[in-house]
């Protein structure tokens, strides 16, 4: 066993800022430093997050949204809208709503499918299904207006993000400072940085929060195996852009409360309304398209008036994860630990899981090799979850109408675990049994179902007993009037921002 009375975080940024604002509340007595490089730049766009968010935020000090989100140029999230990812011209959503259950192993999905399979016209549609049982479908997505229901997330400002969590994190000592050498013992545990300003400096336990580079953890052992999806996952690359809204009613229409996913000619482009801006980005393979290309279809995709003052971040990137993330003394979180590209809305979650995993197994203030293989499974765990289910957007596509969505189509590897899975679920569709709920996973049923009906998934034939599609059509009846009666007293997203909030914030330099 390894006591910990001291941990040292390595990198600023989101990452570093949320490992060091959660431990420092939740391992009190252990004294936590970090330290940031001014010479390095941050990784930093407008980010959106998934409801997980909103534990995390209660557990530093906010419980209440209104307490943060001026300070991050936040705007609320309710869903995810695929256009075009399917086939061109289609279009689904990933709400955060639950399925309702009708009985013990029948959702409100099985009875769709049934009346949709048994040619029930007003179900012909599969619009039909998000708009019958999730309310945000038709109140948020249709109409724009505010969250009706506590499951929502957020977009913000990367940013003033993590300057929110350094200012937050009061009893973490903060060093900027440049990491010059690495050294270790002869065990090959991190026995000391020396740093440019600060001279040596060491802890029991050390976080790697220095993103792509992972400054620490590749010292340890500069051949750790990353385990990639570029087999499953084609893009590579992405551009981004910034600009702000053009006018009052400009807002209205687009600061609408969830993320844009628009698949394009080799990838897809993401629209975040925060407050104050428009956060875009076009997330593509380099195999099928240029840099300079992909900068110009995204720019198209705007207006290129629009977006000629707006300079662009250029990104390469690599979905997977190291093999190992707790290696000897030290953790890669965030980045520096693997990535998974953005369409999901993930990369936040996955530093948070990592760093409330990281809590809770250090609760006794002691560590050893079975809590350190018991993080990695985990973790690589709830990665390889992550990456099953952003696959699934991709190989189950039916275009055929670029280079890329040929490839996707037709050279997409399905892992054998996520074959099967997808077996299960064509058979009992995914359920509180065929998903699991005590596994640490970042979708559940709503989430597969939502996205293999939106991908037109060939379900088999559903046949849930008669009183339970009574049940069903009474939920959605019931849902109905929520709609009706929320219709008229829900303001328009925009709106009800502008009315609670001062203007927002500059974006640090």
């Amino acid at each position: 066993m390894k006591k910990i009375s001291s941990i040292l975080i390595v990198g600023g940024g989101t990452s570093g800022w949320m490992a060091a604002a959660y431990l420092s509340k939740l391992l009190f007595d252990v004294r936590i430093t970090l330290v940031e490089s001014r010479r390095i730049p941050v990784i930093g766009v407008g980010e959106a997050t998934v409801p997980l968010i909103n534990n995390f935020m209660r557990r530093i000090g906010f419980p209440e949204p209104r307490m943060w989100m001026n300070d991050c140029d936040a705007t609320f999230k309710t869903a995810i809208l695929f256009e075009n990812w399917a086939e061109q011209g289609d279009r689904y959503c990933h709400p955060f709503d639950y399925l309702d259950y009708v009985d013990a192993r029948h959702h409100v999905g099985h009875c769709w499918l049934h009346w949709r399979q048994n040619g029930q016209e007003e179900f012909r549609p599969k619009q039909s299904f998000y708009d019958s049982f999730f309310c945000s479908s038709v109140l948020n997505l249709g109409r724009h207006l505010m969250p009706a229901s506590s499951e929502f997330a957020y977009h913000f400002d990367a940013h003033l993000f993590a300057d929110l969590l350094r200012r937050t994190s009061a009893n973490v000592q903060h060093l900027i400072d440049d990491v010059v050498e690495v050294k270790l013992t002869e065990t090959g545990d991190v026995e000391c940085l020396e740093t440019a300003a600060h001279g040596s400096i060491s802890a029991d336990l050390y976080l790697d929060c220095t993103g792509f580079q992972r400054r620490l953890i590749s010292a340890i052992d500069p051949n750790l195996h990353f385990q990639a999806n570029s087999r499953s996952l084609f893009t590579d690359r992405a551009v981004v852009l910034r600009f702000p809204y053009q006018s009052e009613e400009d807002c209205e229409r687009q600061m609408f409360p969830y993320v844009r996913a628009s698949a394009r000619s080799a990838g897809w482009i993401w629209t975040i309304p925060l407050y104050s801006k428009i956060s875009t980005g076009y997330v593509y393979s380099s195999c099928f398209l240029s840099e300079e290309q992909a900068e110009l279809e995204l720019r198209r995709y705007w207006g290129e008036e629009r977006t000629r003052p707006a300079g662009a971040l250029k990104l390469k990137f690599q979905t997977g994860c190291l093999e190992r993330l707790w290696l000897k003394n030290c953790v890669a979180i965030g980045l520096a630990g693997g990535f998974v590209e953005p369409l999901e809305s993930t990369g936040l979650a996955i530093t948070q899981t990592g760093v409330e995993f990281l809590g809770s197994m250090l609760d006794a203030r002691y560590y050893d090799d079975g809590i350190i293989a018991r993080y990695n499974m985990h973790l690589h765990k709830f990665y390889t979850d992550i990456i099953n289910f952003i696959i699934v957007h991709y190989g189950l596509t039916q275009r055929e109408d670029t280079a890329f969505w040929r490839a996707v189509k037709h050279e997409t590897w399905f892992p054998d675990e996520l074959r099967a899975r997808l077996d299960t679920f064509r058979r009992y569709l995914p359920t509180f049994s065929t998903r699991g709920t005590s596994e640490a996973w970042m979708f559940g049923d709503f989430s597969w179902f939502s996205i293999l009906l939106g991908m037109n998934f060939a379900f088999d034939s559903q046949h849930p007993p008669a009183t339970s599609l009574e049940s069903a059509m009474e939920i959605r009846l019931q849902k109905q009037r929520f709609i009706e009666e929320m219709t008229p007293k829900l303001p328009n997203h925009y709106r009800y921002l502008r009315s609670t909030r001062n203007p927002p914030p500059a974006a640090p330099s």
